[in-house]
């Protein structure tokens, strides 16, 4: 049996729209955001574009060039807040204060800006693989930025799950 099978190359995906979409919208679908290249109509397939370099309209404020770009839904611009927004791509190009839009590489790949070295101490990461829900809570509550640390500790517990299992790291 085929494990898997290639279907497309990957710059655009297809979508299928509860609602008329307008060229040139953001659109968040979980945590992947695609930008519709042409209007789609409701309920109609079409495509949004994954990858590329966009001009995309931008919050206030200035945003350097490498910027690390999110996608607030609720105000439909870029900004450099993390928040709740969604991750967008880097910023390619610097845009003042006054700047309208910023030219982002879509859903570039993501990097921590800072290196990590072994038993270095990591700030607010919770190891609670053996903990309970509400104790996981209690310390996401604690932080400031709840989705990625959210994010964070469940792809952490993951791996640190699975070196537990194949033996490269002892138990609790």
């Amino acid at each position: 049996m085929m494990l898997a099978r290639y279907v497309q190359k990957g710059d655009s995906i297809d979508y299928r729209p509860a609602v008329d979409i307008a060229a040139g919208d953001v659109i968040v679908i979980a945590d992947l955001i695609g930008v519709a290249r042409l209007d789609i109509e409701a309920n109609t397939l079409g495509s949004l574009a994954v990858v590329g370099v966009f001009d995309v309209a931008k919050a206030d404020g200035m945003i350097p060039a490498g910027s690390t770009v999110y996608w607030d839904a609720g105000a439909k611009k870029a900004t450099v807040v993390s928040g709740s927004n969604h991750y967008l791509g880097k910023a390619i190009l610097a845009a003042d204060a006054e700047a309208e839009t910023v030219r982002v590489l879509l859903n570039a790949p993501y990097s921590l800006a800072t290196e990590f070295v072994a038993g270095d101490a990591i700030p607010n990461l919770v190891d609670n693989s053996g903990g309970t829900p509400s104790e996981t809570i209690a310390a996401i509550q604690e932080c400031e930025c709840r989705n990625a640390i959210a994010s964070l500790s469940r792809k952490t517990n993951a791996i640190l799950a699975a070196l537990r299992a194949v033996g490269i790291i002892a138990g609790e």
